[in-house]
């Protein structure tokens, strides 16, 4: 019961207003200040009614080896058609795990018909040309090729086994061991 009576009585400190005097003048301010000094206006702070904030400029996102890609070419586009489309290797219904020889895709080497090798599986690309975010003239440097390196080289964080799934004709045969003719 005495602790109440304490509480009770118990108030906060009220400062008081400094003096006039002891206020400065004017607040010093930077050149790239974005606050308003009122400190000498009479009635109080009275902001203008629209600071102008310049607008940032914008670039263009032109990194190298990215191009602007078409409407409906996006990466999310390719995950959609691969989702919906029942046939993007081309097989009609025939079973993927053919082996396939390096000479049979050096057959594959252009916009229309585009087959390249990687980490031993062959795909059929041609109809993720238009979604490459490297444009058509990079994935077609592997046309026809085992693409493994560039692969590596520029994509080594993409799981190309997810993204071309649908896309997979068969894998790369073991080369023939050449016979020495007498």
């Amino acid at each position: 019961m005495a602790e109440q009576s304490q509480q009770e009585d118990f108030s906060f400190p009220v400062p008081r207003p400094p003096k006039q005097s002891q206020l400065p003048k004017q607040n010093p301010l930077t050149s790239r200040a974005t606050v308003v000094d009122c400190s000498d206006r009479q009635n109080g702070a009275q902001v203008p009614k629209s600071i102008p904030i310049p607008e940032p400029k914008l670039k263009p996102d032109f990194r190298p080896g990215k191009i602007p890609l078409e409407k409906g070419y996006s990466q999310m586009d390719w995950m959609r058609l691969t989702r919906t489309h029942p046939d993007l290797a081309g097989l009609s219904g025939k079973p993927n795990n053919r082996p396939i020889t390096m000479a049979e895709v050096k057959q594959h080497r252009s916009k229309d018909d585009a087959w390249l090798v990687l980490k031993g599986k062959v795909y059929n690309v041609t109809p993720y040309l238009k979604f490459h975010p490297g444009g058509l003239d990079w994935i077609m440097k592997g046309a026809g090729l085992d693409a493994t390196f560039l692969f590596n080289k520029y994509h080594a964080w993409v799981n190309s086994d997810f993204m071309l799934e649908k896309c997979v004709l068969g894998y790369l045969a073991a080369a023939a061991p050449e016979t020495k003719q007498a």
